[in-house]
């Protein structure tokens, strides 16, 4: 070798060893690890450089790729260590990664190519600047998804990308898997655009260095992107691409834009076209958006849009749109790439629309218009042999034989109408004759035509009922003599829709004679059977024909007794057989049936009686319950007689929800002795493990037969299993069976389904005794993810892993299988797997009785039929002799969400449940750590210790994920995690709230409103997983009803107040109460509430003017014993006359205070020496001649003087004005005194009316000068002007009230009128003009009362004048109440002459009629005639009256 060759080999040598070696400094670094699982990264080794021997060499020992593998990291991983790890565990050798430089790979050394020639690597693209140790996990310079990539360089690294002088920081070229870049690259071209298409959520973005020396980061915002990994985009998203660092580093931007949204079309098309005439699916061209499809026969009634139909299902979805035969509109999905059925077509023409949709809008779609036509069917014919059934009203045909025959068998009439002894029905016959057994009234009748499509009608009497093929008609009644006959009609279904029954031409009638036998059944059946020993199945009824005696495994076959009615013969087989002498028949039973045959000569009945043994295995002891629905084998072989399983015969369970139940009479427990902890096993049918012979039944277990567990497979927690799912089945009209299920989906029954369940043969439950059964488990959808399949042969059950009956192959029966071990194929059940609907856990601390096994798939497989559950065994597990002991825990559990970030360590304890928030996250990792040879389950994920398994969240819901760790033999231990997202947990919070609202009453308010603003403030998402909603919605309705309610009433009860009245306390408290039961919050909803106010305030003033007018009466008293106390002076209107008017008609006034009265009057009369007392003031006249008349005193003879005289001429009283016209009427009428200006009076009082009233003075009339006027004029009445005029100021009075029965002038005014209502015999307690809110004006009245008087003015002093007045106006109210008034009086008014005129009267003289005994003159004290006036409403006579009191009080 030359020196240069030395010289370059030596260079080349170093560089490697540095581009490699450099990397072996070590690197201090400190990082706290929360998870064994640090992902992995993709190691590549290759050669693509040295591809042919050099010159004078030897070829490569390989090239291209040789590994490529994923490495799994741990906290000791480096980069050399993992490619070390993917070269060793690929089979591969290699020299010099534990000296940290690689030389040799698989036989490929440094220099074998040249002298340039050797390894080296990269990190995610870059030529590190460090040796490939220092890249650690531990420093965080090796994460998961990096790439490390080893490649062998011819040229010092030069051919790899690399340049070790150079300094341009500039990219090669930009790749990326999706979309176009724009403008084309250029390195010197810093910003692009990258378009991609439609709907792309992910692309594999990678630059490329110049000069991979220097590092390349590509970045959208803060999140660094993989070369390894897809990154998620989307529209407006800008990928930074930094090459180098520093000012030397250059920096791109790629900015993402979404493309385009193209049009929705189908990539490709195609039918099944064998039913089709004339379709071509090379024909179809996605841009033509109509065609015509024709159907070759009326008889097919669907097609297959099969998997060559495909179209971007990521972004678009597909359904078929149109209206099936029975009118019910479709839109069903059509899968890309799948079998997809058009089922239930119409005849005619069809319009079936393929509506080819976005998924994220489904309103931007394009529609494929397909005109199918099927072909009308004309077949008017019945169905030969069985176009006529009969259905007795209330059961089912009976087996028993009738003449030889069974019942309801059709016999064809001849041409005469006579029975023959042909059988069934054809379209050449057209007259029937059928018998119905004895003990049933009527018959319906099952009619079917040739083809599914004809059209019957139907009568026996009235009006013809139509029916489609396989329909039932009404019961038809048989006639008294016993038979019925029916009218028969069919026409096809093309004609029907032309001319249903109209046209006689294309309708063929038929007729059936119903005969009932006069029979009995039960004189041919067992009266009694008995075995000697076995369970029988069914328990003994006579009516049930087929018996099944399951005895022990090693007992001999036992004899059964029986006994029948007398006059019957016995076959046993075809032998004859003899009773006993007691009537009994013995059967020594075989395990096949044995027929016996009752007959009485015209009837017989054969009972079928076989033994089964019970297996030699721990089987149950009893099958409880078995129903077999929507299958083919419902009611017949596979589907009938349960308990053979319990020797091992397999029965088919059919479809969803069909089910058998067993009964252990010793329980099934959690043995600790039963190894791998399963405690029982059930075996079904399945000859391979899996895949299409998959039938899946899930399990479920009770200890009293009530409350069910489901044992919980490998599946039940996935997201894809429903364990909630209900089928309703329901009887069709031709005995079929269709079905709707809580998912939206159905069956009409019309194809692809079983008969109908018959009672007498699923005799174990009442579910069958009615025409609908609902079903309700667990189901697991079929392979191709939905729960029924596209329903071909391609459907069938999803993958399990354990837990299911019938998945695995049953060749084990006996052996006990793990369940958990790799690629397992185990038919053993836990009872820890046992949860509630919640997925929680149960334990059973004695085990269990009872076992059921339900169909858990809904899939009808095309010609396969339904995909049933079958059961063959189900036998108690062997335990060992000793306790196989329980699983470690593992040492913990670790929750991280999708970045690696710990949400959750968990250090578990014996089977616990652990609820952990999962916050918003859409998915997390759950690893557990356990021993290396644990077998470690995560819901159906079968992972290894420390491995993760991703669980995918659902906002919406609680996740559950159960972990399984089993080991050995070992009994397993259990965690269960409950992951709740924050929408979920925030729902039932508010569930809580509305929960605790409890009965709604108006003090739920606040919870209402607490539980309302929670449920305002969730999101959309967490507002649908609110499961009590509506009870807060009808909360609220409740108390929203409530508050209407509470406030109407208050409403109701104020406006029920009405007017206020006296009587009105009741409604005043009612409605205060309704109001105060409103709670505060609502009282501004009370509109009236201002009424109640005002209601309260105006029956508190009408209650006290009540209260004041009950003590009237004692007060009254008190007035008049005050009145009689004080001093009465002689023409005197304040403590005068008024006082002795009053005293007098009360008979309050003693003699002695007459006598003095009287004597004192007589001095002053004397002493005015007139018979006019004033000759300005008549009234003085008139008052005192009432006073004298209420004496009974003559007023025409005082002291010599005729006071009455005073008053005969008009323009002396007229002069004061009408209140003297008016007293002095009034006095003339207290005497028999015929005044000569009487009637003047009447007629000048008349005819002074002042509106309605009369008045002092002015054009108003006053209230109290009226009372006065209609005293006066009161025993007028009768005459017709005086009556007119009286009720003029009657009516005045009683509109001059206030609201509280009083008058504007005070009290007086008030007792005035009470003075003038009983001069007219009115009574103010009761006359509604003078009562106000039932106040009377004797209340008004009392209301001005005071301690010993009363007072002028409302709450006034006391005052004398107004005391007057008012003793006044009780006293004629008394007098009243006896048909009297005030002033009627009759004193006699003749003058006599005194014996001794002259000689004054000297103290303690008595005074008589006549007689007047004066008083010495008192110069202090004189008889002031001009302060004395009559009271006439005037305010200034008022203030006088009240001083003149005030003056005698002083006197007083």
């Amino acid at each position: 070798m030359t020196n240069v060759k030395k010289f370059t080999a030596k260079v080349t040598a170093l560089l490697l060893a540095l581009s490699l070696a450099l990397l072996s400094v070590p690197q201090v670094s400190f990082t706290v690890f929360a998870d064994d699982d640090l992902g992995s990264v993709r190691v590549i080794v290759e050669n693509t450089t040295f591809t042919e021997a050099v010159s004078g060499g030897n070829a490569p020992a390989w090239t291209g790729t040789k590994v490529d593998k994923w490495v799994s990291l741990d906290k000791t991983s480096s980069a050399m260590t993992c490619i070390k790890d993917a070269i060793e565990s690929s089979g591969f050798t290699q020299k010099g990664a534990d000296d940290g430089y690689i030389s040799e790979i698989a036989g490929l050394a440094a220099f074998d190519g040249g002298s340039m020639s050797g390894w080296m690597g990269t990190l995610n693209d870059w030529f590190t600047n460090e040796g490939f140790t220092a890249y650690t996990v531990a420093n965080g310079k090796l994460a998961s998804g990096d790439e490390i990539r080893m490649q062998y360089t011819m040229d010092w690294g030069a051919d790899l990308g690399s340049d070790w002088s150079g300094t341009d920081t500039s990219l090669k070229a930009i790749s990326s898997d999706y979309g176009t870049l724009f403008p084309e690259f250029s390195a010197k071209t810093y910003n692009y655009t990258l378009t991609v298409p439609f709907g792309t959520k992910s692309i594999n973005f990678r630059p490329t260095a110049l000069n991979k020396n220097f590092k390349t980061v590509s970045k959208i915002g803060d999140k660094t992107l993989s070369l390894t990994k897809p990154t998620e985009i989307k529209d407006g998203d800008v990928i930074t691409v930094t090459v180098g660092e520093g000012a030397a580093a250059s920096t791109y931007k790629v900015t993402i834009k979404e493309g385009t949204r193209p049009a929705a079309r189908f990539d490709s098309f195609a039918l099944s076209a064998f039913s089709l005439d004339g379709w071509d699916n090379d024909a179809f061209d996605p841009e033509k958006l109509e065609y015509d499809v024709k159907i070759k026969s009326y008889s097919t009634s669907s097609f297959y849009i099969n998997s060559g139909t495909k179209f971007n299902k990521d972004l678009l979805k597909c359904y078929a749109v149109y209206t099936d035969i029975n009118g019910v509109a479709q839109r069903n999905e059509i899968k890309s790439g799948s079998f997809n059925s058009i089922s239930n077509i119409p005849f005619g023409l069809t319009k079936l629309i393929l509506e080819l949709c976005y998924i994220d809008d489904e309103s931007i779609k394009t529609q494929y218009v397909f005109n199918i036509t099927r072909p009308y069917d004309y077949t008017a014919e019945i169905a030969s042999t069985s176009g006529i059934t009969l259905v007795p009203a209330g059961r089912e045909l009976y087996a028993t034989k009738y003449n030889g025959f069974a019942e309801g068998t059709v016999f064809r009439n001849d041409e005469n109408g006579n029975v023959t002894d042909t059988t069934g029905t054809n379209a050449e016959c057209h007259s029937y004759t059928a018998y119905v057994l004895g003990g049933t009234d009527s018959v319906a009748l099952t009619l079917k035509g040739k083809t599914a499509n004809v059209h019957f009608r139907a009568k026996a009497d009235g009006e013809y009922t139509e029916l489609k093929s396989g329909e039932t008609t009404p019961a038809y009644s048989f006639g008294k003599d016993g038979t019925v006959t029916v009218s028969i009609d069919a026409v096809s279904d093309g004609d029907y829709l032309t001319d249903k029954f109209d046209d006689a031409d294309k309708i063929t009638s038929y007729k059936i004679k119903l005969v009932k036998a006069d029979v009995s059944i039960k004189n041919v059946h067992f009266t009694e059977l008995k075995s000697e020993h076995g369970d029988m199945y069914p328990a003994f009824d006579p009516s049930l024909l087929s018996y099944n005696i399951v005895i022990a495994n090693d007992a001999e076959f036992p004899t059964v007794y029986f006994k029948v009615a007398d006059g019957c013969t016995v076959k046993i087989g075809n032998d004859a057989a003899t009773a006993d002498e007691n009537g009994v028949y013995s059967l020594f039973t075989k395990s096949a049936n044995t027929t016996v045959t009752v007959t009485d000569g015209t009837l017989s009945e054969s009972y079928t009686v076989k033994a089964t043994k019970r297996s030699k295995y721990d089987v149950p002891d009893k099958v409880v319950d078995y129903l077999c629905v929507n299958s083919q084998y419902t009611n017949v072989s596979y589907g009938v007689g349960p308990e053979q399983t319990l020797a091992g015969t397999i029965k088919s369970l059919g479809n969803f929800g069909g089910y058998i139940t067993y009964y252990y009479e010793n329980p099934v427990t959690d043995d600790p002795s039963n190894p791998y902890g399963l405690d029982f096993y059930a075996y079904g049918n399945s000859f391979v493990s899996g895949g299409s012979a998959a039938e899946s039944g899930q399990v479920y277990v009770s200890e009293d037969g009530k409350t069910w567990y489901a044992l919980a497979g490998s599946e039940h927690f996935e997201d894809t299993t429903i364990t909630d799912y209900e089928v309703t089945y329901k009887k069709t009209a031709d005995g079929k069976t269709s079905w709707t299920d809580n998912q939206g989906n159905s069956n009409d029954g019309s194809k692809q389904t079983g008969r109908w369940v018959s009672p007498s043969v699923y005799y174990m439950n009442d579910l069958t005794k009615g025409d609908t059964v609902t079903l309700r488990g667990v189901v697991i959808p079929s392979v191709q993810g939905s729960i029924q399949g596209d329903s071909s042969t391609a459907s069938f059950v999803g993958t399990t892993r354990f837990g299911y009956v019938d998945y695995f192959k049953n060749g084990t029966i006996g052996t006990n299988v793990n369940a958990y071990s790799e690629n397992a194929e185990s038919n053993g059940f836990d009872l820890k797997w046992a949860v509630d609907e919640n997925g929680n856990p149960v334990t059973f601390k004695n085990g269990v009785h009872y076992i059921k096994i339900q169909t858990a798939s809904n899939i009808w497989a095309g010609v396969f039929n339904e995909k049933s559950t079958e059961v063959s065994y189900v036998v108690r597990t062997t335990a060992n002799e000793e306790e196989v002991g329980t699983t470690a825990l593992p040492g913990k559990i670790v929750l991280t969400d999708a970045n690696g970030k710990t949400i959750k360590e968990i250090t578990p304890d014996d089977n616990g449940v652990y609820e952990i928030s999962t916050g918003i996250e859409e998915s997390v990792n759950v690893s557990v750590s356990g021993a290396d040879d644990d077998n470690i389950y995560i819901n159906n994920q079968r992972v290894a210790s420390g491995t993760e398994a991703k669980i995918a969240l659902n906002q919406s819901e609680i996740k559950v994920v159960r972990i399984i760790v089993q080991n050995g033999e070992k009994q397993p231990v259990y965690a269960y995690l409950k992951l709740v997202p924050d929408d979920v947990k925030a729902a039932e919070q508010v569930e809580e709230l509305i929960d605790a609202i409890g009965d709604v009453t108006l003090d739920s308010y606040d919870d209402i409103t607490a539980a309302r603003t929670a449920y305002d403030k969730l999101s959309d998402n967490a507002k649908a997983l609110v499961g009590n909603y509506e009870t807060l919605t009808a909360a609220e309705e409740a108390l929203a009803k409530a508050e209407a309610d509470i406030i109407s009433n208050a409403i109701k009860a104020i406006d029920a107040i009405g007017k206020v009245a006296a009587d009105s306390k009741d409604k005043i408290e009612k409605a205060k109460d309704a109001y105060s039961a409103v709670p505060e919050r609502l009282r501004n909803k009370v509109t009236n509430s201002d009424t109640l106010d005002k209601a309260t305030e105006r029956f508190a003033v009408i209650d006290t003017i009540k209260q004041a007018g009950t003590k009237s009466k004692d007060h009254f008293d008190t007035v008049l014993g005050t009145l009689a106390d004080n001093d009465i002076y002689p023409v005197q209107s304040i403590g005068g006359e008024w006082s002795v008017i009053a005293l007098a008609r009360a008979g309050k006034l003693s003699a002695d205070k007459a006598a003095k009265y009287y004597s004192e009057l007589c001095e002053a009369v004397k002493a005015n020496g007139s018979d006019r007392l004033s000759d300005r003031k008549p009234t003085e006249n008139a008052r005192v001649i009432i006073a004298l008349s209420s004496l009974g005193k003559n007023s025409a003879d005082i002291a010599g003087h005729n006071l009455l005289s005073g008053l005969d001429d008009m323009d002396y009283i007229t002069s004061q004005g009408i209140n003297a016209v008016i007293f002095s009427l009034i006095a003339f009428d207290t005497t028999d005194y015929s005044a000569k200006t009487h009637d003047e009076l009447i007629a000048y009082i008349v005819d002074n009316m002042t509106g309605k009233g009369w008045a002092l003075a002015g054009d108003t009339a006053d209230v109290d000068l009226t009372a006065m006027a209609i005293q006066a004029l009161a025993p007028y009445a009768a005459d017709e002007k005086v009556n007119a005029a009286i009720d003029s100021g009657l009516e005045f009075l009683a509109e001059s009230l206030d609201e509280n029965a009083r008058y504007a002038n005070g009290s007086e005014s008030t007792s005035q009128v009470l003075i003038a209502l009983a001069a007219l015999g009115i009574d103010p307690l009761t006359d509604s003009r003078f009562i106000v809110d039932g106040i009377t004006l004797i209340d008004a009245l009392e209301s001005y009362a005071t301690e010993n008087g009363y007072s002028h003015t409302l709450g006034g002093e006391e005052n004398y004048m107004a005391t007057e007045q008012a003793a006044l106006a009780l006293t004629a109210y008394e007098l009243s109440k006896d048909g009297s008034s005030l002033y009627e009086m009759s004193a006699k008014a003749e003058p006599t002459e005194p014996e001794n005129p002259d000689t004054p009267a000297q103290p303690g003289d008595s005074v008589k009629p006549g007689d007047c005994s004066g008083k010495p003159e008192d110069k202090n004290d004189p008889i002031n005639p001009g302060t004395g006036v009559l009271v006439t409403g005037g305010m200034a006579v008022l203030i006088s009256g009240a001083v003149m009191l005030i003056s005698k009080k002083k006197r007083k």
